[in-house]
């Protein structure tokens, strides 16, 4: 697909502002009461495809199983698409949290699972090769604890290698469940809470 294909399926065809060229610098923003976050994204790149606010844009893949244990139907807050050489992207999923816990990053998991789906499914659309996959999660406060209202929790699954959660949020063997565990790159941004009480943060991809 060429350039001037691309751009005619984003603007013409797809619903106003759902994904727009960006620049070097993006300003992503979480608009929730329950955590306000601000974070300026630096890319290398100045050809760019952003999809602000994924969660509110209804990319829902219909076809695929509902239900909570499979989380399907929830996506990642932020999507960006940052050029490389030739026709290699390089694909930013960015989840927005003020504080994760045990439960919080089983359902941040979820999200990236579902996310990574749409964006292959936008790629296919957009003939853009997905070269490589990074996925972040922003947050003020992270500890890992055992949940009281999850008692298998607390204990490992006999004939499984147990894999500590803090070394997977740390993105040593962060991998995600494709019928096959599939390994990525997985970065925690700290973010720092202002006087009015907004998180920002930086990320340098």
């Amino acid at each position: 697909m060429g350039n001037r294909k691309r751009k005619f399926v984003i603007k013409d065809l797809m619903v106003p502002e759902f994904m727009v060229q960006e620049g070097r610098e993006v300003f992503l923003a979480e608009t929730e009461e329950s955590g306000k976050s601000e974070l300026q994204v630096q890319l290398k790149s100045e050809e760019n495809l952003c999809i602000a606010n994924v969660d509110k844009k209804k990319t829902e893949l219909l076809f695929l199983q509902e239900g909570k244990a499979k989380s399907l139907y929830k996506g990642v807050d932020h999507m960006i698409f940052e050029k490389k050489e030739g026709n290699h992207w390089k694909l930013h999923l960015i989840e927005m949290k003020g504080s994760v816990g045990e439960e919080k990053w089983v359902e941040i998991k979820g999200k990236f699972r579902a996310s990574y789906l749409v964006a292959q499914a936008l790629a296919g659309m957009l003939e853009l090769n997905i070269s490589e996959t990074v996925m972040y999660t922003t947050y003020e406060r992270v500890e890992f604890v055992h949940s009281e209202t999850m008692p298998t929790a607390r204990h490992g699954r006999l004939g499984v290698l147990q894999v500590r959660m803090e070394d997977v949020w740390n993105g040593k063997r962060f991998a995600l469940n494709f019928g096959e565990r599939i390994s990525f790159d997985h970065i925690p941004i700290k973010m720092e809470r202002t006087e009015g009480g907004i998180l920002t943060g930086q990320l340098k991809a």
